[in-house]
């Protein structure tokens, strides 16, 4: 990748507004201390804008020695004022999150209104930022901050934070709307707030992060709706931008994602590439699930094409992730992970006691599609020992079960062509790996059918 010598204009715009990340706007004070002369006329044009009440331009002349000194020092100090301005939106961020937080939600809007000081950037993207944390273990919540976001970055100055700017932290705040409602299973929602976000995103700064931090959330609706192998696709226009901006941690989670994509759409051999590649990128400490998801995936790949050995001695190097997470989500699918190991091993007996313990685990927790894929697992397990009694019983007494968890209609169609196969002496495990796919793909998409088998058909 070849190295950027200088920023241009509209960067340094950004940085001056405050909205760039923390390491682009590094390399931006590092390169301007460095005393590029490239860069001093652009700096200096732009600081005579900043400058509030605004001034017109002035020349400087360019002389040598002591004048041209003073000159480059004036443009840092009125740089590092800017800075410090933005710094102190940044610090003081927290605590006005935390005030509007804590009243109801109809005040925050008259608050947001009377109150200059809650309508920075700083606040909106403290907002945006909560929004993505509270995703996995709140979706609601998550809803909420996003909106909230919403509603700061439509009161954002244009004048003081120019116009691109606030029309990307409007986009950004909708597209982690979209985020949100995606991971609330709001799926129709999740489209249109994204297509809100493309749509301002055209008139903002054509900011390749913010570009990317478009995509990225919309390879993963992609994903949701069952279109894996076109999520995997935009990844990779993701992956460029991100490895073209230098934001390695976004770049790792992204291949990370691709190949879990590409492992749920039945391609595990790519994750092996991918994942690595991934874990490798990303900081650990900054997303400490991210880290298990991709450790944990990784194994479940390794297992998938036929390296149970190797699955189960990486697993024990990261078991002691699963320590960091409490909540019954983690523990269940260390137990999957677990299980499907041991089939693979031919650990049969070990592995069918797990997999009987996570399908009343997965039922109890009302995760009525992880139960399913578990069941189905279990009548693999008895199809390949040849205990098609076994099997029979467990799709007379795991289909009730089943079908009163909150799964969709075409995911119940997937689950009563399983029980119609074994009734007539039709099921294989070939046909249980067609609904096991389906199911993957379906579990959060209503509308993609199944259409894998037909009991009348040859």
């Amino acid at each position: 990748m070849q190295e950027r010598l200088h920023p241009d204009r509209d960067t340094l715009e950004r940085f001056s507004r405050g909205a760039l990340s923390s390491s682009e706007g590094q390399w931006i004070e590092d390169h301007l201390r460095s005393g590029c002369p490239v860069c001093q006329r652009k700096v200096d044009d732009l600081l005579w804008q900043l400058q509030d009440p605004p001034r017109p331009a002035e020349p400087v002349s360019r002389g040598a020695g002591a004048e041209e000194d003073q000159v480059w020092s004036r443009i840092l100090s009125r740089l590092e004022h800017r800075a410090a301005a933005i710094s102190r939106e940044k610090a003081a961020a927290p605590g006005l999150v935390e005030a509007l937080l804590s009243i109801p939600s109809p005040d925050r809007q008259v608050l947001l209104e009377s109150r200059g000081r809650f309508r920075t950037i700083a606040v909106c993207e403290l907002l945006i930022e909560r929004s993505f944390s509270a995703g996995f273990e709140d979706p609601g919540r998550a809803r909420d901050l996003a909106e909230l976001a919403i509603q700061v970055a439509n009161r954002l100055d244009a004048v003081h934070y120019g116009w691109s700017v606030v029309q990307d932290f409007r986009a950004r705040a909708w597209a982690y709307l979209g985020n949100a409602r995606r991971l609330d299973s709001d799926l129709h929602g999740a489209e249109e707030a994204l297509s809100v976000a493309e749509y301002l995103s055209d008139e903002g700064s054509a900011d390749p992060l913010e570009e990317a931090r478009v995509l990225d959330l919309k390879a993963s609706l992609l994903a949701d709706l069952g279109r894996l192998e076109e999520a995997a696709g935009l990844l990779d226009v993701v992956i460029d931008i991100y490895e073209d901006i230098r934001d390695a941690h976004r770049q790792g989670r992204a291949l990370i994602s691709k190949g879990l994509f590409l492992a749920y759409a039945g391609q595990p051999e790519p994750g092996l590439e991918l994942i690595p590649r991934g874990v490798a990128l990303i900081n650990a400490g900054q997303e400490p699930r991210l880290a298990l998801v991709a450790h944990h995936n990784f194994a479940w790949c390794l297992n998938d094409c036929g390296r149970s050995g190797e699955a189960l001695a990486y697993l024990d190097r990261f078991r002691h992730l699963y320590q960091q997470f409490s909540d019954p989500w983690t523990r269940l699918r260390l137990g999957w992970l677990e299980a499907r190991i041991a089939m693979g091993l031919g650990q049969d007996e070990e592995a069918e006691r797990k997999l009987q313990e996570l399908r009343a685990g997965f039922v109890e927790q009302g995760l009525g599609y992880d139960a399913s894929v578990v069941t189905l697992d279990l009548a693999t397990l008895y199809l390949g020992q040849g205990r098609t009694a076994e099997v029979r019983r467990l799709a007379e007494e795991a289909l009730p079960v089943l079908l009163a968890q909150d799964i969709h209609r075409e995911a119940m169609a997937a689950l009563i062509a399983f029980q119609q196969a074994v009734e007539i002496e039709r099921a294989s495990p070939r046909l249980v790996r067609q609904i096991t796919s389906y199911l993957l793909r379906a579990s959060k998409n209503p509308e993609l059918q199944f259409e894998g088998w037909e009991p009348a058909g040859g």
